[in-house]
């Protein structure tokens, strides 16, 4: 078989390949995620909330804002503790700079301390 059939075969097969993806990937929303940053979001989000200190409603919009489109510092994470894992979570925006502590635990996330702090 020359080099031209081989092509051909294989080009029809990932054709029908990318077909048979597209059909069965198309209406679910699906996602890698493989940074331990991007792992860490996804798994808070999916867990009940819980607010320990919150006073203002803005605060919360805030903190979920944060907690969606911050980072994780590892270094001042404590991730070695068993029940409950603490994440220490980074954002900037226009107007604030946050930073929050995350209890995650099995089942809720608990928001255990927070700092806003006002942009000049």
């Amino acid at each position: 078989m020359n080099f031209f059939n081989r092509l051909t075969y294989f080009s029809c097969g990932f054709i029908i390949g990318l077909l048979f993806l597209m059909f069965f990937l198309s209406g679910k929303r699906t996602s890698c995620s493989y940074l331990p940053n991007s792992r860490v979001k996804k798994d808070i989000m999916k867990k009940n909330i819980i607010f320990n200190k919150i006073t203002f409603k803005i605060d919360s919009t805030v903190i979920m804002n944060s907690i969606l489109n911050g980072n994780v510092n590892f270094s001042k994470s404590n991730t070695s503790l068993k029940e409950c894992k603490e994440y220490y979570f980074e954002n900037e925006d226009k107007s604030n700079k946050v930073w929050i502590i995350v209890k995650n635990c099995e089942n809720q996330a608990i928001i255990s301390n927070y700092k806003i702090t006002k942009k000049n």
